[in-house]
């Protein structure tokens, strides 16, 4: 059975830079952990903001797990970091580029010789190319990962790619595979739900959706399909969540449509917020 992993805190904190009152991180790793789902990842290792970007040392004390997994990302091409609390983390997903592939592996290499869990998470998958894959496919210590990740980083895939996608990792060697969505075309949920056709190990979900620009697969969407109590995500939207959307404004917009139909970074629509829909349209390229 797929597992399921909200990354609220990490991800949504693109919106608010990591900054989260400690009471709302409680809160939502609550109502992961009665939703009865697998990990939830809490932030970065080594990003640029607030306390959630920088969480090798957390105050999450007292914190009962249950059997959900606390999971932390790094990113591959970022600054340095520090291993994080064992106690605390059980895993690690570390994030590259398709320039950092072989930096990425390594650290996955590094933090599993340290007792984590660890994950590949391949970014922007449709930038990879044949030497991108072929590395993958020649490194001897794929059994370390728990599972690759591929992320539709911004927005731009629809199902029949999700699919392809798979097969490439699947010819890659790779046994267990995972999947993130972004939700530029709103399709966020259809190709979460081919991922899961596909046997996907893992896929992600945020509440409300919330994340960057145009936002992730919400968790209480996914939830209410599988029919795995939705209600603990829905009081948790009520009491934290609509007062972050009415100042932060994350999802559907016509900018993020264009960036997830035009397959660029959420820089490259900021930077043309200024033109009309369709002269950003003309000027984004591609």
């Amino acid at each position: 059975m797929t597992k399921i992993l909200d990354c609220t805190i990490r991800d949504g904190g693109h919106i608010t830079g990591w900054n989260f009152p400690e009471e709302l991180v409680y809160a939502a790793f609550e109502a992961a952990k009665l939703s009865g789902l697998d990990y939830f990842e809490i932030g970065y290792l080594n990003g640029n903001g607030g306390q959630y970007a920088n969480c090798s040392s957390l105050p999450l004390q007292g914190l009962e797990k249950e059997g959900v997994k606390l999971a932390v990302m790094v990113n591959a091409g970022g600054k340095a970091y520090s291993m994080p609390d064992k106690s605390l983390i059980d895993a690690v997903r570390v994030a590259c580029h398709p320039d950092e592939t072989e930096i990425g592996i390594h650290i996955c290499e590094e933090f599993k010789a340290k007792g984590f869990e660890v994950f590949l998470h391949l970014m922007n998958i449709s930038a990879m190319d044949e030497g991108h894959f072929s590395m993958l496919s020649g490194w001897e210590k794929k059994e370390i990962l728990t599972s690759v990740y591929f992320a539709d980083s911004f927005g731009s895939l629809v199902p029949d790619e999700v699919e392809k996608y798979f097969e490439k990792l699947m010819n890659c060697g790779f046994e267990n595979i995972s999947f993130h969505a972004h939700n530029n075309m709103q399709l966020a949920f259809a190709n979460t739900l081919k991922a899961i056709e596909c046997g996907a190990y893992s896929v992600d979900v945020t509440a409300y959706g919330m994340g960057r620009g145009c936002g992730n697969l919400p968790a209480e969407l996914l939830l209410g399909y599988l029919k795995k109590n939705p209600e603990f995500y829905f009081d948790l939207i009520e009491k934290y969540f609509l007062e972050l959307y009415e100042k932060y404004r994350w999802g559907y917009s016509v900018p993020n449509l264009i960036g997830g139909l035009k397959n660029l970074h959420p820089r490259k629509i900021s930077e043309l917020a200024g033109y009309s829909f369709s002269q950003m349209w003309e000027k984004s390229g591609v």
